[in-house]
Formats: C-alpha cells, sequence, structure tokens
C-alpha cells in the first residue's frame, strides 16, 4: 500500500494498493513457459514471438489497429520528428509527412487477460510507503531552513533536500541566494560548504 500526503488539510492519509514489481520477464522465460505447458519447443515459441511482432508491425505501419483475442489492442501514436521545421503555405505554417512518425505504441488490454491476471495473482500486503512532496512556497521553505538552522546549527545542501523535496541543484541554488539576501551565513567552500545562522549585528 501507498500513502498520500493530506492535501486537503482534513487530518486523514488515504491509502491506495499499488503492485510491487519484482522483475521484468524476457523472451526467454516467456518461450521456456510456454514450452514446458505445450509441445512446442523453446525455439519453436520464440520463433512465432517474432513473427507476431514482425505482424504487428507491419499492421500498425498500414494505419490499422491490432487486436489480439485475450490479449489487448495495439495501435500506433504519432509524434513531431526533431529537427524538422513546419512549412510555409500561403503564410502560414503547416506540418507535412516527412515532419511526422510513429512515435510510440499505445497498448489497451483485454477484459480476458486482466480477470485472468488477477485471477492468478496472490497478492500480500507490504509496509506503506510515504510520499514526500516539494514544499511549494519559496516562504515556507526558507521557515524550514531557519527553524534547522536554530536547532541544529548547520544546515548542509542534503538536509535542505531532504526538509524541501528539492533536487540537489535546485536546494544547492537556493541556498547560496538565501545567503546572497542576509537571510543566513555561510562557511567552507566546495564540497566542504555549509550553511549557519546569519550573525545578529552588534
Amino acid at each position: 500500500m501507498q500513502e498520500m500526503p493530506d492535501l486537503q488539510g482534513t487530518g486523514k492519509r488515504k491509502t491506495y494498493p499499488k503492485m510491487v514489481v519484482r522483475r521484468t520477464m524476457t523472451l526467454d522465460d516467456i518461450a521456456e513457459l510456454i514450452s514446458a505447458q505445450s509441445t512446442f519447443s523453446v525455439g519453436d515459441v520464440k520463433g512465432v514471438v517474432c513473427a507476431l511482432a514482425g505482424a504487428l508491425a507491419h499492421g500498425m505501419a498500414s494505419g490499422c489497429n491490432v487486436k489480439i483475442e485475450e490479449i489487448g489492442t495495439f495501435s500506433p501514436a504519432l509524434a513531431l520528428r526533431k529537427g524538422v521545421e513546419p512549412e510555409e503555405v500561403d503564410g502560414a505554417s503547416r506540418r507535412n509527412a516527412a515532419s511526422v512518425k510513429v512515435g510510440g505504441v499505445n497498448f489497451r488490454a483485454d477484459r480476458t487477460l486482466v480477470e485472468t491476471t488477477n485471477n492468478r495473482a496472490i497478492l500480500e500486503r507490504t509496509h506503506v510507503r510515504r510520499v514526500r512532496l516539494r514544499v511549494a512556497l519559496r516562504s515556507d521553505r526558507l521557515e524550514l531552513a531557519l527553524a534547522h538552522l536554530e536547532k541544529n546549527g548547520v544546515l548542509r545542501v542534503p538536509d535542505y533536500q531532504h526538509l524541501t523535496g528539492l533536487g540537489h541543484t535546485a536546494a544547492a541554488a537556493e541556498l547560496r541566494e538565501f545567503c546572497n539576501e542576509g537571510c543566513i551565513a555561510s562557511s567552507g567552500s566546495g564540497s566542504h560548504k555549509v550553511y549557519v545562522k546569519k550573525r545578529s549585528a552588534e
């Protein structure tokens, strides 16, 4: 189960199920599984699967959606080619066929596949994983930094990342900004640089 933050301030956290993927099955795994349950050899299964992949590509390249009963429907998805500019026609830009490509394949699972997977699955509950969202407001992040300094005396970039959810580059840049604005001070340099409380004016 995965737990989401209380974004509405209701005091309750919602959880929802999320599958933990243990590994990815390969064609070798599938071929061995089918071979063990049929009269086909591993090589036969691999040959048929490769031929199926070619037939799928041929069908979608011909402008067709391809439906395989008990598995699902495959459909091509178009995308724009990078570096190809639109052509000008009558003063307006327009994309031609040369600027378009098949950029992906969409898959919609057949209901039978979903039901069979559900019937064969043995589901067990694992630990709840909390999702940390980035603190949205800069002013709130500054308050977190000051509170950390008040308690610990020193603030490092990884500390600030943990407090705010920012990435390393963004966290380091924002701490430098706070320092330049006089909100906090710094000590050391390079990888040994840390941030400290601003000294009070005497």
